[in-house]
């Protein structure tokens, strides 16, 4: 007897508002039984509550939305490329915003969800993290134009691709991730599921079970799945582009 998952959980898709393997995904995903979509931050290369951010991602979000409208629970948890979303993209996507994490129950066992970003050791991005979070920001953001926000989150994103280039030149396997503030975010749940780092494993950290989920370099994805008796199981696939619809 075949068992369909009650949750699919991604992260770190990183879309540029082209068409690729994460919208076959999607498409794959409208034809089965409605159930349970997680996207656990870094959906897009970066979001600007602007007319130009939902023109951008206009057949991403328009899937996303045909999932919800099919009956699919659609939540995305906030990551380092949503500091700035709100309500708008809620709105545009028709699934709900979390932050800084999410908790869900599959099965017997309580899976807590996060980003990631926050388990690194990064003091300099999460000073840039509050900063960006804090109430004059939010505030004064409507009234920025949209082409300087556009302009400075290019600029940021620039930034961010030159020192994962540095981190990955000197050593491929080198992990920021830091075991206290693991066993600090994972307190109550049984299940600790992030992104971030853009790798995927399962692992013990002083007594965490961690999973990373992975990301989505081109044509290839990876996502987990959580099924009613509470196994969680990881997944990955290559997508042709002829398994694509027209958004």
């Amino acid at each position: 007897m075949l068992v369909d998952p009650v949750i699919f959980i991604v992260g770190d898709v990183h879309a540029d508002g082209g068409e690729g393997a994460f919208s076959a995904f999607l498409d794959r995903l409208a034809a089965r039984q409605p159930a349970r979509l997680v996207i656990l931050g870094d959906l897009v290369e970066y979001w600007l509550e602007t007319d130009a951010g939902l023109r951008r991602h206009a057949g991403l979000l328009g899937r996303l939305r045909d999932l919800a409208q099919r009956g699919w629970q659609l939540d995305i948890v906030g990551g380092n490329r949503e500091i700035t979303a709100g309500r708008r993209l809620e709105i545009a996507s028709g699934g709900r915003l979390h932050w800084p994490h999410l908790d869900v129950a599959v099965g017997p066992q309580s899976v807590r969800i996060v980003h990631g970003d926050r388990l690194c050791h990064d003091p300099g991005y999460r000073a840039y993290s509050a900063f960006m979070r804090g109430f004059w920001i939010r505030a004064l953001q409507p009234w920025i134009p949209a082409v300087v926000q556009d302009m400075v989150a290019r600029l940021l994103r620039a930034r961010s691709r030159s020192v994962q280039a540095q981190r990955t030149t000197v050593s491929s396997k080198r992990v920021f991730i830091d075991p206290r503030r693991v066993v600090a975010a994972a307190r109550g749940a049984d299940v600790l599921i992030a992104g971030h780092i853009h790798a995927n494993w399962r692992r013990r950290i002083r007594g965490v079970d961690m999973m990373l989920v992975g990301d989505w370099p081109e044509p290839s994805g990876h996502w987990i799945e959580g099924y009613a008796d509470g196994s969680l199981v990881a997944r990955q696939e290559s997508f042709s582009r002829s398994a694509m619809r027209p958004a």
